[in-house]
Parts: structure tokens; sequence; C-alpha cells
């Protein structure tokens, strides 16, 4: 009886003395440990919230990907104290190679891009992601592994409850979701009406690659349009080689890809003497960011998850790491005063959310509709092989690094299009 009296007074003494006295388990629960969600925890669990980080996997584990980390990634990685990390680790490329034949095949520099690094990393997942991870977990953030969400609700008390396969649930004040292409909860939840578009895409790993350098290349010539391949090194003598698509394809993209390897003379050249090193494996992107669907009053929907992934580029690392910060800063803006005051965090964010992404996307999008068709995207890139310009206005327009209105300008469009 002692024993339960001495433990009793220990609960009590211990919640009294919890700096938030709240009944909730964690302030945040994050569902997925992508860049996304890793990133978000680390915000949060910086500025003092308890967070946990949840994924379906144990880490570190693989994700399909080009592995390409762009200036606005690098950017990103800098503001949170990773950078040095990531470049001991990374493979450095200096330009981008465009190839749309042997004749049309030229470098694009990565030089004054209005203050962003003038380089290119290429990390694969399997340490990149791990690596925001194990920051997250630096700061304060508790990671669970091999958790299973099945359904988010709130609670009659305010608080909201994750709800877990085999395990209690979570009881948090608010859930960031970051579960990239994958929209089974997020429709499960009424965050999406109905399965949102896919493109699909596809890599593998070659090792013994001849006639690497530090540049990245995309070419365009027979792959699937809107899309392309690529060669992203990751070391002098390896490399991610892949290929992807802007629509759901009804031919496989794995399939293409062993095409492309088989049959794509520039992709014979290369790897001619190479060893494939994994297997072939598709992935689904989604483009389709719309503020609307960033969550609701008690859930917040970061990076992918939210539709944001470049549909010229397919890059979406960027805008995970960029969403994270916001969403991050919405939330303890709102729960430094009144914790139950999740309309405003949610306002704030698909406020920030609109202001940074809503133009940029409209604009990708109507480039890679208008510029990534038959004909159209061949004279593009013919004309950009002399005209500086031209050039610049690629880079920009891939990396948001100016307006891309400038893919529209009677210049560019006399440059493409004149006599």
């Amino acid at each position: 009886m002692q024993n339960l009296y001495l433990i009793s007074l220990l609960f009590v003494y211990n919640h009294l003395m919890s700096p938030s006295n709240s009944p909730c388990l964690f302030d945040v629960v994050v569902v997925g440990a992508g860049p996304a969600g890793s990133a978000t925890a680390y915000y949060l669990a910086r500025g003092g919230l308890k967070v946990a980080l949840l994924d379906k996997a144990e880490f570190p584990r693989d994700k399909t990907c080009g592995d390409g980390l762009t200036p606005r990634a690098l950017r990103m990685l800098t503001i949170m104290g990773l950078i040095t990390e990531i470049e001991k680790r990374a493979y450095r490329c200096n330009a981008i190679t465009l190839r749309q034949s042997d004749t049309v095949t030229y470098p694009l520099s990565l030089d004054h891009l209005n203050g962003l690094p003038d380089y290119i990393l290429v990390l694969p997942r399997l340490i990149f992601d791990d690596l925001v991870r194990q920051h997250a977990l630096a700061a304060g953030a508790t990671f669970l592994p091999h958790a299973w969400v099945e359904m988010i609700t709130r609670a009659t008390d305010g608080t909201v409850q994750i709800h877990l396969q085999g395990r209690e649930p979570l009881s948090c004040a608010l859930a960031v979701i970051a579960t990239g292409a994958n929209s089974a909860l997020l429709r499960d939840l009424g965050l999406l009406q109905a399965p949102p578009p896919i493109n699909r895409a596809a890599r593998t790993y070659f090792e013994n690659v001849e006639g690497l350098d530090d540049t990245i290349v995309l070419f365009f010539d027979d792959v699937e349009l809107p899309g392309y391949g690529w060669v992203f090194p990751t070391s002098p003598t390896t490399a991610n080689v892949g290929c992807g698509v802007f629509f759901d394809s009804p031919t496989s993209q794995p399939t293409l890809l062993k095409r492309l390897i088989q049959e794509h003379p520039y992709l014979r050249r290369l790897l001619k003497h190479a060893r494939q090193t994994a297997p072939i494996k598709g992935y689904a992107l989604r483009t389709d960011f719309s503020p609307a669907h960033s969550g609701n009053e008690y859930i917040l929907v970061v990076g992918e998850a939210v539709g944001l992934v470049n549909p010229i580029t397919g890059e979406g690392i960027d805008y995970a790491l960029e969403s994270a910060q916001l969403a991050a800063e919405a939330i303890l803006e709102g729960l430094q005063g009144d914790r139950v005051a999740r309309i405003s965090i949610q306002n704030n964010y698909r406020t920030a959310l609109a202001k940074k992404y809503r133009y940029q996307l409209m604009l990708n999008h109507m480039a890679q509709k208008f510029y990534f068709r038959y004909g159209t995207l061949e004279q593009l890139l013919a004309r950009a092989q002399k005209k500086p310009h031209l050039r610049r206005a690629i880079v920009d327009a891939c990396f948001g690094s100016s307006d891309p209105l400038v893919m529209f300008t009677p210049r560019t469009l006399w440059n493409i299009f004149g006599i």
C-alpha cells in the first residue's frame, strides 16, 4: 500500500512539473520520416516541442529517387546545419548536360542562381534520408519505427489521436502528414476527395561506368514526352540511371528504362563495361499541388504529400525541406499562445504555401505542357545550344532561381521560334 502511495505521489509530481502540463503525450506527431517529415520534426524539436516522428520502416531504408540535391535543397540544408555532413558523403556536380542527340548536346552552367549554391550534390536516399532523420533526433525528436498509422481522429477533449496498428494510440495537439506520393491516409481522412494524378519514374544503379564527369546528364531522345532520362553520377565511376514521365503512362517505366539501357546509343556507350548493382525500381510522383490540400485545423500536410514536386524536373526534396520550415513556423507561432488555436495555424500555413508556390508551380505546369511536346522541345534544345539567354532561362525554370515567367517573355519566345 505504501508503495502505491509513493507511486501516486510521483505521478502527480511529474504531471505538475511537466512544462506543458498537457494531457498530450506529444505536442506534435509527424507521420513519415522522409525529408519533409524529418525536417519538420527537426524544426519543431529545436523549437522546444515534444515531437514523435513515425515511419512504417526501420532506418536506414532505401527510397527510389533520382538522388539529386538541387541548389534550393542545398540552401535549406545549410539553414538546417546539415550541409557539411551531406557534402562529406555526396558527389558534387557543377553543371547539367542536356542531350537531344549526339550533335545537340551541351552543358548548362549553374553560376549566378541569385545567391543559391552553384552546384548539385548527388547522394542516394538510403544515406540522405537517414542523415536528416538523425538530425531531427539530435534536436530532441523521438523516432518510432514500424508504426503503421490506421487513422487520425480528434477526441472530445480536443486532443488528436494517432491510431496505430497493433499499438496504443498516441495523443498530441497536432499531427503532420509527410507520406510522400502515398495518398491512402489522406483519402481516408477526407483530405483528398479522389486519388490524385500520378506521374511515373524508374531508376537503377551501375558501377564501373565510363565517361562520367562532374555533370548530371538529362536526355530527351527516345523517351516519352513530357519526360526525360537521366544519369546522376554518385562517384567518378558509379551512377543513378533512370527515366520518368509527367503522366500516368500506360508504358511501365521500369520496362522503358530496361529498353533504354539495352538500346539507347548514349547509355550503351556509357554502360558498355558497367555492372548493374541494383534492380530497376519504379516509383510514383505527385505534382498536383494546391493549398487546399494542406490539411485541416488539426492536421498539416507537407512535402510531396501536398503535391509539392516540380512539374519540369520531378524534383521534390527542395520543396519538402522548404514546406517543412513553413509548417514548423506556423505551428511554433500558434502553440506559443492558445494551445487550441489550430485554425490560425492551418490558415497561416496555407497562406504561406500559396504565397511561395502557387504562382511558381502554375507557370511551371504551363511551361511543361507548352515545351515538353514533340517538335517544340527539339526546337527549344537546338536553339538553346547557341543562345546563352535560353540556357539561362532553362536553368531558372528548373531551379526556381527567378520568376518562371522568363520562359514566356517575348525575348525567350523569339529566341526559340523566331527566324
